[in-house]
């Protein structure tokens, strides 16, 4: 028998803590949704994180695997290390991550909602998911405590009108141009995506802009988003987001050399993004010269959903 086309989900946690914790019961409800579950630590051996993966491991959850990177590495160095280990075990490049941050959820319900009878994911090589993502907001020093049952705002990255699949180079475009919220937790792109990105040249050196990279890699050729939320993000006033326009400009060189690259591959996407650059040259010398601000991050809501 044929097993579902399931993601591998991948659980990156830095400094976790109870944060993690509460990501670690979201996933027991959806074990069945995923044919492998990676909860990657980089954090030391004997760490309180470490401790948590493993008592959940021993929990009996036949899918979970625990790696751990024996000292705190920043984000990128994360992602390659828990690339390498896939790679030796047994990962292909078809196969599907779906990444999470260590202090937001799983959201089964709305997997659930997506899975055929069997439990097959609406999933299609060339095509990366972002999105929606199903909202809560908690500060710094508390963790969310409630109302648990209230509904939640979903948030995308498409026009409210639709279409909710674009050409990738349409996606980035739009996104250049008018920042909305966008976020890896809950993305669904295939392993071969994170392979050619981590092992990129010049290499990316931080997180920003790292859904329009992942995106962007050469093997896709459309950016969709899932009929529902399949994630609960929980965004905090600490986040990068909350200054996103100034920190995601660190990595616009790179981001101008990976987009080249994918512009020699696909050659159609190259009037979409010249007009996108143009636009977006204009929009800083307006910055530069003080005669306007960079475009603030824009929150698009699509309507709410249950937990």
């Amino acid at each position: 028998m044929t097993a579902p086309l399931q993601p591998i989900l991948v659980v990156l946690v830095y400094r976790g803590g109870e944060r993690f914790q509460r990501a670690l019961a979201s996933i027991v409800e959806a074990e069945q949704f995923f044919g492998r579950i990676i909860l990657s630590i980089t954090a030391p051996e004997d760490s309180d994180d470490m401790r948590r993966a493993i008592d959940f491991r021993e929990q009996g959850l036949a899918r979970v695997e625990v790696i751990c990177t024996g000292t705190e590495l920043p984000t990128m160095a994360h992602q390659k290390f828990w690339i390498d280990y896939l790679a030796r075990t047994g990962a292909s490049s078809d196969d599907w991550i779906y990444w999470l941050a260590y202090d937001d959820e799983v959201k089964a319900s709305g997997i659930r909602g997506i899975v055929d009878g069997v439990g097959n994911w609406p999933l299609e090589q060339g095509t990366a998911y972002f999105g929606p993502w199903a909202m809560r907001h908690e500060t710094p020093d508390h963790l969310f405590d409630g109302p648990w049952d209230d509904d939640l705002e979903s948030w995308t990255s498409f026009p409210l009108e639709g279409p909710t699949c674009l050409p990738v180079a349409k996606w980035v475009a739009n996104q250049l141009l008018q920042p909305t919220y966008i976020q890896m937790s809950g993305s669904v792109a295939s392993f071969e995506s994170h392979r050619r990105l981590v092992a990129s040249v010049p290499h990316k050196k931080g997180p920003m802009r790292i859904e329009m990279a992942t995106a962007s890699a050469t093997n896709n050729v459309t950016v969709a988003e899932f009929a529902e939320p399949v994630v609960i993000i929980y965004g905090r006033s600490d986040s990068d987001r909350s200054n996103y326009a100034a920190t995601a400009r660190k990595e616009d060189l790179h981001l101008i050399i990976w987009l080249t690259k994918y512009e020699l591959r696909h050659p159609s996407a190259i009037p979409v993004l010249i007009r996108a650059a143009a636009m977006l040259s204009a929009s800083y010398a307006r910055v530069i010269t003080n005669r306007a601000p960079l475009p603030k991050e824009r929150w698009v809501v699509r309507g709410s959903v249950r937990p």
